[in-house]
């Protein structure tokens, strides 16, 4: 059995130690139990729902949500408290901003969605999946104008922490899923709040593989009988608006980590302020990451760990970019397909035109997070393709002293 004393992935003794701990210890098994989230129309929630739901320990998530077919789930005006403490912001809004994907033997990439234009038949574009107990295996969820349209899980965290000697913490988490078909592929967007604050992404593709090519350099050839499929590069970008803890602006900071040969193969932390709008890369033997921190000093870690491979696009500069950040702007939305004649103002048609260097100080920030899945269909696609799973984690830290959950003797 792991034995690992911790203080708490919300408190400020070594956070980056016990979430390296925390990974291995977990056990992320799904265990299917009733939600029980308070459901209504809320005038600040506008056409969304709002939602909450409270852990057994106290712990609880509200927020605003609203689906749609442009792009599944979005999530708004989030709040998390921690046992026995306080109700705290943590996100001013946050959606799936755009998908790329990129057959391999074509120039050019398909956006899978397609956000709202003057004049755009929207039959073109991606569609709201109606639920039911065939495709939700928990409570159905809906809107006035999107019913039946969000899923709704509570799941198991896994494995909190373990002492010798004494019986483990074991904590769930809140799921919230939608999903939008565009052609013949279906894509899942989910959003998962754990009891202990952390938040969790993610976009899964499924359906049928609709490209045929018998070219051996862009599919894997199987058997006589079934059709060769076309690889592709699946590239999704989110869009993050923190509004952490209190009202004053938020900032963000890089985190790397290089090697130091020199000093006997250590890897000293290094923390660079991000102050003007910029793309940044990822650069995974520095373990880099992006912490964005509230005045009051409590945060989220941003940890692309798993995001283990490159995209490349000689047509969108962004693309190529693990992270963009920019000062928010209502009108700027989806990295791709973006409308620039907006109400909110006049705004860019990508993410290219957003980041121009403007200062960010004293400015509500947006993160606009890039991943990439490689699609490889062989044998075990046909007809129906696996499940592809894109995800990252947001990891909170600093909101309270101590682990709210025990008190450590």
């Amino acid at each position: 059995m792991m034995s690992f004393m911790h203080q708490s992935t919300l408190g400020r003794k070594g956070f980056v130690k016990f979430a390296l701990l925390l990974n291995l210890a977990w056990l992320n098994i799904a265990a299917l139990a009733m939600p029980s989230s308070a459901l209504g129309q809320d005038a600040d929630c506008g056409q969304g729902v709002a939602l909450q739901h409270t852990f057994g320990s106290g712990a609880s998530w509200s927020l605003c949500a609203e689906a749609s077919g442009v792009n599944g789930l979005q999530v708004f005006k989030t709040f998390y408290r921690a046992p026995g403490d306080l109700q705290r912001s943590v996100l001013a809004e946050a959606q799936l901003s755009q998908i790329l994907l990129h057959y391999h033997d074509s120039s050019f990439e398909e956006p899978q969605l397609a956000p709202p234009q003057p004049s755009t038949d929207s039959a073109t574009g991606s569609e709201i999946v109606a639920l039911t107990d065939l495709n939700c295996d928990g409570q159905i969820l809906g809107t006035a104008l999107q019913p039946n349209s969000i899923c709704e899980r509570i799941i198991s965290n896994g494995i909190l922490a373990m002492y010798d000697q004494r019986p483990s913490i074991r904590t769930e988490a809140w799921e919230l899923s939608s999903t939008i078909t565009r052609e013949t592929l279906t894509w899942n967007i989910a959003w998962t709040f754990t009891e202990d604050g952390q938040v969790r992404p993610r976009l899964s593709l499924s359906g049928r593989s609709s490209r045929r090519n018998s070219n051996e350099q862009f599919a894997q050839q199987t058997r006589a009988d079934i059709p060769a499929m076309t690889r592709a590069s699946i590239l999704s970008t989110w869009r993050l608006v923190p509004a952490l803890d209190t009202d004053a602006p938020d900032s963000v900071e890089q985190f790397d980590f290089p090697l130091d040969v020199a000093s006997g193969n250590i890897r000293p932390m290094q923390i660079t302020p991000l102050v003007r709008e910029a793309l940044q890369t990822m650069n995974r033997e520095n373990f880099r990451g992006w912490r964005i921190v509230d005045e009051s000093g409590a945060g989220y870690y941003l940890d692309p760990s798993n995001n283990g491979f490159s995209y490349t696009s000689s047509t969108h500069n962004w693309a190529n970019y693990a992270l963009a950040i920019t000062r928010e702007k209502g009108c700027e939305r989806y990295a791709l397909g973006n409308n620039a004649n907006s109400p909110d103002g006049e705004c860019g048609t990508n993410l290219d035109d957003f980041v121009n260097d403007e200062s960010l100080t004293g400015a509500s920030i947006v993160l606009w997070f890039n991943q990439t899945r490689h699609l490889d269909p062989g044998i075990e696609d046909w007809p129906v393709l696996r499940d592809i799973q894109i995800g990252f984690e947001l990891l909170p830290f600093d909101w309270t002293a101590t682990s709210p959950f025990e008190l450590l003797e």
